[in-house]
């Protein structure tokens, strides 16, 4: 059974469930998981998702050698040293790297309870539909971490991709929703994007670029995964 949570209400609920059962893959296309993504393929060694400033901060206490990786309302936070643009995940091989962001950690956080937790993104589509197709996972939640409370277009595009990609036995309606309308968007996808709340932001805030690269499809065969409190490259 493939299941889709929309938006952040749904998330919210169904991380109160038992999840002990399920595989869940996060979307935050602009621009948390596509930056995680990023990450990983680019050598970082691990990503700590955490939800608020205020723990981000607390992990560096703890360990002067993180890297501190955020945004609020899109732009980076004062005093740490990354914001949340895929490009500057590429900078940082070798590094372990504390991230916080409006939706998409917080989305990851509330998925701890699954069995597994994997993340997702446009970037690496082909790889997380290939994991899944050698796994088949009985219960599959996509979630979409959305924007403050509320839906976001790109994610939902994102996780019709997915299903797209995978055996269409037992979708729920959410589902076969976010699959027609990956369909309906085809080769759009970065035109698509910029016409988003998130896509006209970074717009207005000077990431143009980011959205395109978010808007690239299958350009990295990684597969991220929760492992404890971090995200980690699955080998293999």
């Amino acid at each position: 059974m493939i299941q889709v949570a929309l938006c952040p209400s749904e998330i919210r609920r169904i991380s109160a469930t038992d999840l002990s059962g399920v595989t869940a893959v996060v979307f935050d296309i602009l621009r948390a998981t596509s930056s995680i993504i990023t990450g990983l393929a680019s050598g970082v060694e691990m990503i700590f998702p955490v939800g608020t400033v205020e723990a981000a901060r607390n992990l560096k206490v703890n360990d002067a050698d993180l890297l501190l990786a955020g945004e609020r309302g899109g732009l980076p936070l004062q005093g740490f040293d990354l914001g949340n643009s895929p490009e500057e995940f590429e900078k940082i091989k070798g590094r372990r790297v504390v991230l916080t962001t409006t939706n998409g950690t917080v989305a990851i956080e509330s998925m701890k309870g699954a069995s597994k937790v994997l993340i997702g993104s446009l970037l690496n589509m082909d790889a997380v539909a290939d994991y899944l197709f050698r796994h088949r996972p009985k219960s599959l939640l996509l979630v979409c971490a959305g924007t403050g409370d509320e839906f976001s277009l790109e994610d939902a595009i994102g996780a019709g991709a997915l299903v797209a990609r995978l055996a269409d036995d037992g979708l729920s309606d959410a589902a076969v929703f976010v699959r027609s309308l990956y369909e309906r968007v085809g080769e759009d996808v970065e035109e698509w994007l910029r016409q988003t709340k998130n896509g006209k932001l970074l717009q207005q805030i000077g990431k143009d670029a980011d959205i395109k690269r978010c808007a690239q499809v299958s350009v990295f065969d990684v597969v991220g995964c929760l492992k404890g409190e971090s995200v980690v490259r699955l080998a293999g």
